[in-house]
Formats: C-alpha cells, structure tokens, sequence
C-alpha cells in the first residue's frame, strides 16, 4: 500500500511545500493573536498553532449552493479541499474516480472540539427555524467523511473515527486494512482539528493541561502542558499498481488499547504502547534496527500532575525499549517532535506526523525539533547529552543511550520511519513507512530534448493560470519530466453542469534552445482563453489528401517511440514495392516526392502513424473525415482497415 498524494492546511501553512519551509526555517508556528477570539478573552494565553483562514470556501466549485456552503464548518470545508489537493497531488483526476470504490476515512476529537451547537431553537421564528435545519447536515460531525464521498461521488466505505488524539492514526489503519481486504480500491485518509471554542482552551489552561506561557517544552524538563494546535490534512492511499507517484510504502499498521490499568483509565502505558509496536514490525518482518528515524507523539505534558506524568516518560520507554534496548541497537535513533513545531493537533495529529515524515523522505533531512533546551529527566536516562546534530557532527555508536531528539536540521538517508499516536483513553497507533527509494537523475530535467513539449493547463481562475505558466517558467530545476507527467493527468477535466470547474485554459509551449557552451535553456510560449459553453466541443480528425506533403516531414516526429515504430512497420510493408518509406520521409531529397505514388505513401504512412500517438494519448474523436486518398488513412483510423491493406490500397491508388 502506498501514500500517493498528501495535502493540508497546517498553523501558517497553506499548504505542505509552505509547512516544509516553516518546519526547514525553524519557524515558531504558534502565534499569539486574535484570529480566534478577542486576545484578553477569560485572561487566556493565546499562544496556539493556528491555520490561516478558515472563512473562505468556494463552494460553487463543489457543487454546493450559497445557502448550504455558509452553513457547512470549516472542518468539512477544507476537507473537500484537501481531498481534492491530495488525489491531485497523486497525479489523478479527481473526476476519473467518480463512481469508484474509494474509501474516506476522517480522524477528529469531540474531547477538544465540542463546537457547532446551534443557539436554542425557536419554532415561531422562519430565520430560527431555517438556522437549525441546516445547522443539522452543515455541522454535524458525522457527516464529515459522508460529505467528502457524496461531493465526489465516492462508492466506498465512509466513516469517521474517534479515539481522541489517535484518531487519524486509527483512520489511517482502518484505510490500510480495508485496502488489504478488497473493501476499497484506494482511500483517503483524513484528519481534522479547529479550535473555534474559547472556553475548551480556557478550561484546559484552568485545570493546566495547557502550558503556563503557550511554548510547547516537549521532552524538555521545563515543560508545563500541551499547547493547542490545528491541522486539517488528508492522504491518499493506493496500491502499487494503481500509484503514479509513491511517496512511501506503508509496511504496516497497527491498533491496540492499554486496557485496564491500576494507575487508571487515563495513564498512558508504555507496556500498551511497546506491545504495540513489537507486533507492528514483527507482522511485517521488519528488523527494527533498519528503523533510521522515529516521529513520537510526544506532547510536553508535565511531570508535577499524576495525569501528566506518564504521556512523554512512558512513550519513550516504549520506543526505547522496542526499537533500541531489544533488539540491541548500537548506534542511535533520531526523534521527531512534531508539537514542539505547531502545538498538538489531537484528532489530526497523527497525520500531521505522517506528513512530516513525508516531507523528510523528499528532502532527505529530518526538520529540527523546537524549545529544547534540557531533557526531562524522567526521559534523560534514554538519550545522550543534548548537542546541536548537524552534517558536521555526525551520529556516532558511542552517543548512548540512543534516542536523540533532534535540535538541528539531520541531513538524512532515508529509510524505514516510525510514527507514534496514542489518545486520552489509552488506544495507541503505530505506522511503520518505508521512503521511495528512486532518486531522480540530469535527465530528469530534459522536458523537451526530442522535440518542443505542449503543457495544458486549466484553472479555476485566470490568476491561478498564470501562476500555473509562472511557476513552470520561473522554476526549471522544479520541472522535471516525473512533474509533468503527472500534471497532465491532472489536467484531463471535463465540463460538468454540478459545478462551475476550470473555466480558464491555456497551454505552454517548451522549446529547447542552446545558448553558449552547451548550457541547455527553454524558451517559453503561453496561449490562453475562457471555456465559457457547458457543452463540451466536438473533437474531428481530419484526414487530407495531397498538398500538404514536404520533405523529410517525419523527421521531427520520430523520437516519439509510437510514432517511429509505425513509420518502421509501415516502411518494411512497402519494401517489396520498391519504395524506401524512411527516405521519403526522413531525408532532405526534394526530387524524393516527385511521383504520386511516394507522395500517396509517404502521406497515408504519416496520418496512420499520427494517429496512433493520438490513440495512445486518449484522445478519441467524435467523427472521423477523409478527403480524397485520405479516406485510406481514416478507414484505417475507424477499424475499417488493417496498417498493411491501408498501405497496399494507397500504393495501387497512386501507382
């Protein structure tokens, strides 16, 4: 099984490129302002990690009308937005899903989010009553997942999972294992955490749940609480044959819960947790000593509060003892500490830790952990002496014990990663992720080596396609063939009556051009315009007869593979005629087309071996015309004839 697509909206981060930065940069994503609630509000801190907008949804483009699109929460918003970002991001049309076994599977907690309830109805009131009936499909929770399968018209299972801060973990696990049972075909995997409520933050600060100063101190031994943050994220998952894009294999997965427990039902235990993981990489046959780095759920809870005392101290004793002290590790194991980043996210945080992985895989470097200065020393007895870990000073097998937060950017080959979640009522779960081990090479970068490449784009609007053409032009190491490839697919999107879509349309064209030692450049071409019909416009192939015909007209085409492998089968047809096909097609002799019948051949040979690109590019006509000979060539492109008579009869005609 594998994560094909990932997309989210995380504390100041639009997207997941803008979180890599900020996590790269070392930048302090929780910020202390009113965007929530007014800043003096109860005498709170107001130090959260918080998503930039959660007011703006264009509901037009999902099909919902005005009146249900101001209703719908914010959660379900940017849910169906990171849905679609996600199967996009998998270099797959969301429209070819429509219908299909697709699986959504959404993660949340109702323990920090018991927002959304409707002011008290009034039956004598129409704008009351009107409030309180689309109060019921725009908020409610359960709906979460429903709506995301009924807007894209998903077939598959559709649920939404609560264990707290586990929740999207277990989501994710239950994705896996209906994807392992042929319930769906590919799944998304949701996550979602927005605090809208003042008075949850207000009564987590009260009783100090919430760190005094709103700095999230995880593992260090000044921490004093969890700081609050929010994330709204999905991932998509399928399975290999059906991946365009492969940003890890997910090696396994797994579910547990601490059961009952003589400190009480909400004491974390490090045996669950350590159960747990065992069976995780035992089921799966993976030697734990090839796990090269750990994403912990680590919350910086504290140590002074019986409640608190357990979170971190007993997870790290379990990965401690799973993945070092066992199976006697020798050299270290680097930590991951999410929060410390971006607060802890609850429902939503165990795919906000799988998307932090992921980004390490792609960049080869682990972001470095915040606001941490001294390890708690309920932990210091499991990692050596804090030191800045950069390329320079290297991981060595002496700096044990071997779990190692790290405090500076790690440059990192990857390899197998763990990801650690547990939820205030003791279910834990644990994802083992193995990277895309294919690296990209120069030839990567040669977009348009063989002949000029056409990038269609369409957008939702005119602005977004320019920064579609800008970011291609602008960005030639980012632009590789894998890229678009991927984009093309993408791009393959159909009017439809139930929602407005791409109107804007354009294409950029790639010319290759060298200039001065050899240094390869582009040039760039852009054309645009506005689809403003519904109707989608009829697609004809022509074919023509004489008069379009030049020399070495086939030269340029035949780098395509589909197209030389006609012109070559088409060429030994011909042989026993006595007409050398290439050489009529291929050279600079203009006295080469001087009699009808290589002209007829050379044409007829040109059209069939076009057409068959245009086959396997999909593009399939509504009709079909052929003028004069070039009926040969349509009869050909309608299964009227085979590539051998359609020649045979071209020969006789111009003979």
């Amino acid at each position: 099984m594998m994560i094909s697509g990932m997309s989210g909206r995380f504390p100041e981060s639009d997207s997941t490129d803008e979180f890599a930065n900020n996590l790269y940069d070392g930048v302090d994503m929780i910020t202390d302002d009113s965007r929530r609630w007014p800043s003096d509000l109860y005498s709170m801190n107001n130090r959260m990690g918080k998503i930039k907008f959660v007011d703006k949804f264009d509901g037009h483009f999902f099909g919902i009308m005005p009146t249900m699109g101001d209703t719908i929460d914010p959660h379900s918003r940017i849910l169906l937005e990171t849905t679609y970002e996600a199967i996009i991001d998998a270099g797959v049309s969301p429209q070819s899903l429509r219908g299909s076994q697709t699986g959504v599977y959404i993660g949340y907690s109702t323990f920090g989010m018991p927002d959304g309830i409707p002011d008290e109805v009034q039956p004598d009131s129409q704008n009351s009553m009107t409030e309180t009936l689309l109060w019921v499909p725009g908020n409610s929770k359960c709906l979460y997942a429903n709506r995301v399968s009924f807007v894209f018209d998903f077939k598959g299972p559709s649920l939404v999972t609560d264990t707290a801060c586990s929740s999207s973990l277990v989501a994710f696990n239950l994705a896996i294992n209906d994807l392992r049972l042929g319930k769906c075909d590919q799944a998304i995997v949701g996550g979602s955490q927005i605090n809208l409520q003042p008075f949850t933050n207000h009564i987590f600060q009260t009783t100090r749940l919430n760190s005094f100063d709103g700095i999230p101190k995880v593992w260090d031994e000044s921490a004093d609480g969890f700081v609050r943050g929010e994330t709204v994220a999905c991932l998509f998952l399928q399975r290999r044959p059906d991946a365009r894009r492969v940003y890890a294999t997910v090696l396994n997965s797994g579910v547990n819960i601490d059961g009952n427990k003589t400190m009480g039902m909400f004491f974390p235990s490090a045996d669950g947790q350590q159960e747990l993981m065992i069976k995780t990489y035992k089921e799966a046959n993976v030697d734990p000593l090839k796990v090269t780095y750990f994403e912990a759920h680590a919350t910086g809870t504290k140590v002074l509060l019986p409640l608190e005392v357990a979170g971190d101290p007993q997870e790290a004793k379990a990965i401690y003892n799973s993945y070092c002290k066992l199976p006697n590790r020798s050299g270290t194991l680097p930590i991951g500490l999410l929060k410390s980043n971006i607060g802890h996210t609850e429902g939503a945080s165990g795919v906000s830790s799988v998307t932090k992985v992921l980004i390490a895989f792609e960049n080869e470097c682990i972001p470095r952990n915040l606001h941490l200065k001294n390890i708690k020393s309920t932990i210091a007895d499991m990692c050596p002496p804090l030191v800045p870990i950069t390329e320079n000073l290297k991981y060595t097998p002496d700096m044990c014990p071997p779990l190692v937060p790290i405090t500076e950017n790690l440059k990192y080959t990857p390899g197998i990663a763990g990801v650690n979640n547990f939820g205030v009522g003791g279910v834990n779960a644990h994802v083992l992720l193995e990277p895309n081990y294919k690296v990209s090479d120069t030839d990567s970068l040669k977009i348009a080596d063989t002949i000029p490449r056409i990038v269609n784009i369409c957008c939702r609007t005119e602005e977004a396609l320019n920064q579609m053409f800008d970011f291609i032009q602008n960005n030639p190491q980012k632009i590789t063939r894998d890229f678009l490839a991927l984009l093309a697919d993408t791009m393959k999107t159909q009017t439809s009556i139930k929602t407005v879509g791409f109107p804007y349309r354009g294409s950029i064209f790639i010319k290759q051009v060298i200039e001065g030692k050899n240094q390869i450049k582009y040039e760039y071409k852009r054309q645009s315009s506005v689809l403003k019909a519904r109707n989608v416009r009829p697609v004809w192939f022509i074919f023509p007869g004489l008069g379009g015909q030049w020399v070495g007209m086939a030269k340029a085409l035949m780098p395509i593979k589909i197209f030389a492998d006609k012109i070559d089968e088409c060429h030994e047809i011909l042989k026993p005629f006595g007409i050398d096909l290439k050489h009529l097609l291929l050279s600079d002799d203009k006295k080469s087309m001087s009699s009808m019948t290589n002209k007829f051949c050379a044409t007829t040979a040109l059209e069939i071996a076009l057409f068959d690109v245009m086959k396997a590019l999909n593009i399939i006509p509504d009709g079909i015309i052929g003028h004069s000979f070039g009926e040969i060539a349509a009869a050909y492109a309608d299964g009227g004839l085979t590539t051998k008579e359609a020649l045979l009869v071209t020969y006789i005609r111009g003979y």
